[in-house]
């Protein structure tokens, strides 16, 4: 692959790619939980749930090692792909043998057949092969080119969603199978566009050595997801699947504001690892932080008054998501500024300082879900959430300033020239 550096164009891409799959992402879920309820939405967003956690976190740090042993280590890209690949499809096989043991003895997913935990085997391989794939292109900052397969993929997904709805056989099973066929496109299409050939080899010295780096942003990452998602997990067992399927709206809703930050991480990340320039390097993060944090208040803003339009578009059983909806949009806005200054800390090879950071926001949320889920149900999940988000968010402020020494209004003062500067990147 030949690198096409291009900042303004890496994130317009993202962004067009985050609009496409806002627009038709809700229409296809609108469709499906009309269709399926509360119930049958709760029932297969807790699978997808499940398999994404095992098919994201199921390289143990490799994934979060690439770009940086490809860009700044100058590691051989070939051998580097090929070593990872079969450690991944190794890790795949294991992850999968121990689930079908633990649904064989009912000890995890009781409640799903044997078709679901097929489904899900595929799944996971397909998001652990897709996760790998997707950091080669950032690592070239082939945002571009990596979207293009994205969302074609995404294309063929809501399509298969819409003619199962269109004749009649859209339910819980097949809504699910989609998401596993969404994802296994998306691993084809990357993997057979990396410029790379896989041969199986293993280097353990080479593996050793990236889980030196990718070890602690692995426990970051796991921190930082079950800090998006501990709030469902919690609520599917304090209150049910029922209750799941209508907090699983609000969270949909509520993470369009992860638009910008989606749109903007994968091409900061490239382009901060492609930047030697400090002073540029500086520059290029505290125009992308306070860019992030004005547009989702203007979103939030919008967003709020939206949301009570939810009975009409889900239907009148998932209102119950309106007030939950409202309060995860505030608190996306801190989280929002959180997913970029992660991006920051990755590419000055400091993940430890990300680790700490959402780990404590984490076991805050944990604990204060305990306590309100119990008081105030889903909303009470949703305050748990925003307040942690809250906390997640000042306290990389508070790091930005004190540590890395940025100034509140580079990080918060935002005029034109910060637009034009940072439109005109390359």
């Amino acid at each position: 692959m030949i690198p096409r550096k291009g900042y303004k164009a890496n994130i317009t891409s993202n962004l067009v790619n985050q609009i496409l799959h806002l627009i038709i992402g809700a229409a296809t879920s609108i469709i499906a939980s009309r269709v399926l309820g509360p119930q049958g939405m709760g029932y297969v967003a807790y699978a997808i749930l499940i398999f994404t956690i095992l098919g994201n976190f199921g390289h143990f740090g490799l994934n979060n090692a690439v770009i940086y042993y490809k860009k700044r280590k100058k590691v051989n890209p070939t051998h580097l792909y090929n070593v990872n690949v079969t450690l991944l499809i190794l890790f795949a096989v294991a992850i999968s043998s121990v689930l079908l043991v633990l649904r064989s003895n009912r000890w995890f997913l009781s409640d799903y057949n044997y078709l679901y935990i097929l489904g899900g085997i595929i799944y996971i391989f397909s998001n652990l092969l897709f996760t790998h794939y997707r950091s080669w292109f950032v690592a070239d900052e082939l945002i571009r080119e990596s979207n293009r397969f994205i969302i074609t993929a995404f294309f063929i997904k809501s399509a298969i969603i819409i003619l199962l709805w269109l004749t009649r056989t859209l339910n819980p099973l097949t809504y699910f199978y989609a998401s596993v066929l969404g994802m296994l496109i998306n691993a084809i299409f990357l993997g057979t566009h990396t410029g790379e050939g896989f041969r199986p080899e293993i280097d353990l010295a080479l593996l050793k050595a990236e889980y030196s780096y990718g070890g602690i942003i692995f426990l970051a990452a796991c921190c930082d997801y079950l800090h998006l998602r501990v709030d469902q997990l919690m609520i599917k067992q304090m209150l049910g699947t029922s209750f799941l399927g209508v907090y699983s709206i609000a969270v949909t809703l509520a993470e369009l504001m992860f638009l910008l930050p989606a749109s903007i991480n994968t091409a900061l990340l490239g382009k901060l690892y492609n930047t030697d320039e400090k002073q540029k390097f500086r520059q290029v993060m505290a125009q992308t932080y306070k860019l992030t944090f004005w547009i989702c208040c203007l979103l939030a803003l919008i967003g709020i008054p939206l949301s009570l339009l939810i009975p009409f578009f889900y239907g009148k059983a998932f209102a119950g998501a309106i007030i939950s909806t409202q309060i995860l949009l505030i608190g996306t806005i801190f989280s929002s500024c959180a997913q970029v200054s992660m991006q920051y800390f990755f590419s000055t090879g400091k993940p430890q300082i990300h680790l700490l950071t959402t780990s404590c926001s984490l076991l805050i949320n944990i604990a204060l879900n305990l306590w309100l889920i119990p008081i105030k149900g889903i909303t009470g999940a949703a305050i748990a959430s925003c307040i942690s988000y809250f906390i997640y968010g000042l306290f990389y402020l508070i790091v930005f300033i004190k540590k890395e020494e940025f100034s509140l209004h580079e990080l918060l003062s935002i005029s034109l020239s910060d637009l034009k500067l940072l439109w005109s990147s390359k």
